[in-house]
């Protein structure tokens, strides 16, 4: 989004705030208005506040400073950076805190620009943004973004002039002690975005007269500084309706793997109890046929039923495989001897089982297939049901 909503805040909740909306790409105004104090931030949300947002504060609650580096600089000299300001801060320098700008090298020596700023005080502006529903991108001194072109520069904003005289020295003078400012200060040409106050005798240059906020706004791009370093770097902005994606991808591929683990355990519970049907069926035929040795289990079946003359409806294969496909279904029911009787077209069989209802539980899966089903005498044997079972051709 090529528009940005500029917010000037004041030192105090109850002071005066300056808006305006501007759209970088053709370097204009969308809009622009006051609030009477941070109480109306809220309302001003809901009109604009899809917008990128850029806190421009006062320049006298923030001091620049240039700090000489006794080497290169690194993250050791970086930290020690308060300690070399503590002896010229009047306030605990664990209450403040330093926002680091670049650093300039010359004539062999290094320097750190640092903006020093109350805790306190950054707290409050963000409080009042973010409570209200905005979402800060940056936060910098308003004076800072006088244009650099003609230094010194000033403009009038509300009840202070900010002067900006090199890149990293500005200042905010309440328009009381403007003249007196000026006498001490003994300012070369200075130019100047306001009207001039025809009784101030300082030298000046007038440049095209311009809406303050708009000016600032207009050197964004040209200024990367920002006070929302460290503890209050703006947490990353995840698009809303990405995150809703995301979210639905997520349970999608979660969904997925589930099915996939879920159609991976079926198989792999079908292969146990195909395995286990197969060697089951080896250990039949291993019974009926004790002095063979198997090398291909259904060829071998084939041609001793050919050798028998069964047809395929009532042959033994077709018996054997009904037999263990109603076998898995009784999963308790285990196979103990087999004998097949071609003229008859009947499978009888030994079996153990848990109980007498497994017995019952097989015959009637095998009646509902199909088959005529004769039970022998079941009897118990060590905590198991042993019995015979006889089943001929299908109805």
């Amino acid at each position: 989004m090529s528009e940005q909503l500029v917010i000037r805040l004041g030192s105090r909740a109850e002071q005066s705030i300056s808006w305006l909306v501007w759209a970088s790409h053709s370097q204009e105004v969308i809009a622009s208005g006051e609030l009477t104090g941070t109480e109306q931030l809220p309302e001003l949300a809901v009109r604009l506040g899809n917008r990128p947002v850029v806190a421009l504060v006062p320049a006298s609650d923030v001091v620049l400073k240039q700090v000489t580096l006794p080497g290169k600089p690194n993250r050791q000299l970086l930290q020690a950076l308060p300690y070399m300001l503590e002896e010229d801060q009047a306030e605990d320098i664990e209450q403040l805190f330093l926002a680091l700008g670049d650093v300039t090298h010359h004539d062999g020596q290094y320097s750190q620009q640092v903006a020093v700023c109350q805790h306190e005080r950054m707290q409050q502006w963000l409080d009042a943004l973010q409570g209200a529903g905005f979402t800060v991108s940056r936060m910098v001194p308003d004076a800072l973004l006088l244009p650099e072109q003609q230094l010194p520069a000033c403009i009038q904003l509300h009840e202070q002039w900010l002067l900006k005289q090199s890149s990293w020295q500005v200042a905010a003078i309440d328009a009381p002690w403007w003249a007196d400012y000026l006498q001490l200060a003994a300012l070369p040409m200075l130019t100047s975005y306001s009207p001039w106050p025809a009784e101030l005798m300082q030298p000046h240059q007038l440049a095209e007269p311009e809406l303050p906020l708009a000016l600032l706004a207009s050197q964004l791009s040209q200024n990367s500084f920002t006070l929302l370093q460290g503890e209050y770097k703006p947490k990353r902005q995840v698009n809303r309706h990405l995150q809703l994606w995301r979210s639905s991808a997520i349970l999608a591929g979660a969904c997925l793997t589930l099915y996939v683990l879920q159609l991976g355990l079926t198989n792999w519970q079908l292969g146990r109890q195909s395995a286990a049907l197969q060697q089951q069926s080896l250990s039949v035929y291993q019974q009926a046929f004790p002095n063979e040795r198997v090398v291909n289990l259904n060829l071998q079946l084939q041609q001793k039923l050919a050798a028998v003359g069964g047809n395929n409806e009532q042959s033994f294969l077709a018996l054997l495989d009904s037999l263990q496909q109603q076998l898995a279904k009784v999963p308790d029911i285990s196979l103990e001897n087999l004998r097949f009787d071609g003229k008859r077209a009947e499978l009888r069989f030994q079996a153990k089982g848990e109980g007498f209802q497994s017995f019952e539980r097989l015959k009637t899966a095998l009646e509902q297939a199909g088959f005529i089903v004769e039970q022998g005498a079941l009897s118990n044997d060590g905590g198991k049901v042993q019995g015979s079972v006889a089943m001929r051709g299908k109805v």
